[in-house]
């Protein structure tokens, strides 16, 4: 019995994003069925193909592979006529495109929105940038890393006087994720029989959206917060404490978890400690508890603390490595983690899809392309016959490596 098809099948993507918050959108898009064409520059193609080692073969960075499996790679330069042509013929199919440049560059090739909708009546735009099309900062360059750190993001992380940046790149995967959502509401109103707005999602609004908590909390007590290193300055306990063989993140959210912490660890006198009784005095009291707690942890064994402990309804895990993780029972039993080919390299693995039974078996439809691989193919279902299509493919040459 075949598949049904995936909820997105009959839609056309062209990501012209490169890096990783466009990208991710588009594979996003790709794994819900889209037909994603990802239009590279020749020569180098996504910038993100050279942020390695490692990589899978040249021109094919781990990054690269992680953020664009679904997609078929056309190698257009939208600067040369023979391109431009191919792009816009492209466009006139097309229901999404998804583009993160600085603010008016599709405009200066002349792709300004009304262009873009003479060419497709009803096509949606989706814009990632660093900070907005508009504002003082619109032109400013931007990576997510800068972003965290105007954000306020690392002012809250590491220890005081050593701010981390955090190692995946936090803000450019969720503003991927939101224009997402933004595409499926977008869909959803174009469905309806409205014109579709722009989908425009920037890094530092998609920073300030995730620092909820943090910003509220300084609107009430005008205290600036600062790190604290694993330990959350909220919640007590909620850090990191050192096991006789490794770490473990323990979290106790609630007064209950922390008297079912006691009852595990035996020290039923911790939770009748009036200094303990509720997470307001464990705060006020925070290095007095963790005291206590840290010699309990660091006589027994990572496995034996977990287990006892999750068992006790007290919500904790093991500080694994990517290798455990990849070995982690869980993991395995929710095929987190899938292998797909790379382009004249080897099998690799890359992230699943939160999205659970629904895709799974099918999550990677298509490899992460090579550079230009299917720019053949593109050419011939836009209508090109096969010698036009051999002239082209000369002609995209040297629209590339002008004499």
């Amino acid at each position: 019995m075949a598949s049904p098809p995936l909820p997105l099948a009959s839609l056309r993507v062209l990501d012209i994003s490169q890096g990783v918050a466009g990208p991710f959108c588009a594979m996003v898009l790709g794994d819900l069925g889209a037909d994603v064409i990802k239009v590279e520059k020749p020569g180098g193609g996504d910038l993100s193909r050279g942020w390695g080692p490692p990589f899978a073969s040249p021109g094919n960075s781990a990054y690269y592979l992680s953020v664009n499996r679904n997609k078929r790679s056309i190698a257009l330069d939208l600067k040369g006529l023979c391109g431009r042509a191919v792009f816009e013929r492209l466009l006139a199919r097309s229901d999404v495109l998804v583009e993160n440049s600085r603010p008016g560059a599709l405009e200066r090739l002349g792709l300004d929105d009304t262009r873009l909708q003479r060419l497709r009546p009803g096509l949606l735009r989706v814009s990632v940038t660093g900070y907005g099309r508009d504002g003082p900062s619109r032109d400013d360059p931007s990576f997510d890393f800068a972003i965290q750190a105007r954000s306020g993001l690392m002012s809250l992380t590491g220890t005081p006087g050593a701010p981390m940046r955090t190692p995946v790149a936090f803000f450019d995967l969720v503003a991927g994720l939101y224009s997402v959502i933004g595409v499926l509401v977008e869909l959803r109103r174009r469905d309806a029989g409205a014109t579709p707005a722009p989908v425009d999602v920037n890094l530092l609004d998609t920073a300030t959206s995730l620092l909820g908590y943090w910003i509220t909390g300084f609107s009430l007590s005008h205290e600036a917060p600062v790190p604290t290193g694993t330990g959350h300055p909220l919640i007590v306990p909620y850090q990191l404490l050192a096991s006789r063989d490794g770490f473990v993140a323990l979290a106790v959210g609630t007064d209950a978890q922390f008297r079912q912490l006691c009852q595990a660890l035996d020290v039923e006198k911790l939770a009748t400690d009036p200094r303990f009784l509720t997470n307001h005095e464990r705060v006020a009291h925070r290095a007095e508890l963790i005291d206590q707690l840290e010699p309990l942890f660091r006589t027994q064994a990572t496995v034996e603390l977990v287990g006892r402990l999750n068992a006790a309804g007290v919500p904790c895990a093991p500080l694994q490595t990517i290798p455990e993780l990849l070995r982690d029972a869980q993991v395995l039993h929710n095929a987190s983690v899938v292998t797909m080919p790379s382009p004249n390299g080897p099998e690799v693995q890359v992230g699943g899809s939160p999205f659970g039974p629904a895709l799974r078996g099918t999550l990677v439809h298509r490899p992460a392309p090579g550079l230009g691989e299917h720019t053949r193919e593109i050419l011939t279902e836009l209508g090109y016959a096969p010698a036009e299509v051999d002239r082209l493919q000369a002609d995209l040459a040297r629209d590339s490596h002008p004499a």
